[in-house]
């Protein structure tokens, strides 16, 4: 599972830090920051105390003049560059790395650093990229290496979807226009030659919408699953038949019964209080690993990826960043359910279980009997809805494909 936010990167290179002033002095606190100049970036009063958020450096002084004043604060959290750096002091490759992502974030204009595509419909972005990427275009590339016309050729080549392709190289951005390949319109009936509509169930015959055929069933009639409702034959005369696909809904009046069964005892999921995770530097589509709480994983846990990735003053997406990847332990442990728990839990999987039958069908009413038996719940549903009931079945005829 993957979720993605964003923060501010001058605010990760300076650093902030979170503290806390649990005591009653709240209004001398705050004038003795407007009094030294510090500069807060959010505050929040909460029960346990106020919380302050601050540059890292003018943390420092925050708390150095708050002591002189009796004034005791705490500090909650320590983020960004000047935390890091701290907090690996004595691990130089760390702290050179750092230095070194920082001056190719400022010394990085030779490279593309954004894709935009332009004249796709049937296509999506990301498809028009990733084709891109195929044939040697994506972000990170050194501009100097990307020859267009050979780009154009293999893109060409490589897509059947596209059929004229333009790259243009401005500054750091790649602009990309193209345009698709025409396909003839091919309709669905296409797939049979000839065909019936018959019922799929049961019911009580509403409406008929868009139909193409000999209908061949009544407004109000009950028909049986397999009935004839719209016929793909005409004939002419006795010894000559024409044949066409038969297309449209019918919309019934349907009664359906549903059933499910739960044992009272299950097997559930019971995660671990133990925290796993590891912690990665984002640059460009490389994951760079400096961090691990951990030597071996479980055998059983689900895997959480964290991106956070930096963004640039307009907010556009940045290819660089921080991730942590989380690992959940777990393990299973026999539930067993009281009465309550099993009608709770019996409800919710019939909902599920009516949202994922029913689709587009109109729901008119409905019946659930439970049975609440010593190892187990049944409960049983009967549902009346209106629903489309056309089914196609094919014409086999000789001498047709």
């Amino acid at each position: 599972m993957r979720a993605e936010r964003f923060f501010h990167p001058l605010r990760f290179l300076r650093g902030y830090r979170t503290l806390i002033y649990r005591g009653d002095r709240r209004e001398e606190l705050l004038g003795l920051c407007i009094s030294e100049d510090i500069t807060l970036i959010s505050t929040d009063l909460a029960e346990e105390g106020l919380y302050i958020c601050c540059s890292f450096f003018s943390s420092f002084r925050l708390i150095k003049k708050a002591r002189a004043h009796s004034l005791e604060l705490e500090v909650i959290s320590s983020r960004g560059l000047p935390s890091l750096l701290l907090r690996y002091r004595k691990r130089y490759g760390a702290a050179l790395g750092l230095l070194l992502s920082a001056l190719l974030i400022f010394f990085s204009g030779s490279i593309v650093w954004d894709v935009r595509v332009d004249g796709e419909s049937r296509l999506s972005e990301r498809e028009v990229i990733a084709s891109l990427e195929e044939c040697g275009l994506s972000v990170g590339t050194r501009r100097r290496s990307i020859d267009i016309d050979a780009l154009e050729n293999r893109v060409l080549i490589y897509s059947d979807e596209i059929s004229w392709i333009s790259v243009n190289i401005i500054g750091t951005v790649a602009e990309v226009e193209i345009r698709e390949v025409q396909f003839p319109e091919e309709s669905e009936g296409e797939r049979y030659a000839a065909s019936n509509i018959v019922a799929a169930r049961p019911g009580k015959i509403v409406s008929f919408e868009n139909i193409s055929g000999n209908i061949s069933a009544t407004i109000g009639e009950l028909v049986s699953e397999g009935q004839l409702l719209i016929g793909g034959v005409y004939g002419d005369d006795e010894n000559s038949f024409r044949y066409k696909r038969a297309e449209g809904k019918v919309l019934a009046e349907v009664e359906r019964e549903l059933e499910i069964e739960i044992p009272r005892t299950e097997q559930k999921k019971i995660y671990s209080e133990r925290s796993l995770y590891e912690k990665y530097l984002i640059f460009f589509k490389k994951r760079i690993k400096f961090f691990s709480n951990y030597r071996n994983l479980p055998t059983t846990c689900d895997k959480i990826d964290i991106e956070e990735l930096w963004s640039a003053p307009n907010h556009k997406e940045l290819p660089f960043g921080m991730a942590t990847v989380r690992y959940a332990e777990y393990s299973y442990e026999s539930v067993t359910y009281s009465d309550e728990e099993l009608l709770s839990l019996g409800y919710s999987r019939l909902d599920a279980l009516l949202l994922a039958e029913l689709g587009e069908a109109e729901l008119l009413s409905k019946q659930i009997e439970t049975e609440l038996l010593e190892d187990s719940l049944v409960i049983r549903c009967r549902i009346r809805c209106i629903e489309n009931i056309a089914s196609e079945q094919e014409i086999k005829i000789d001498g047709l494909p």
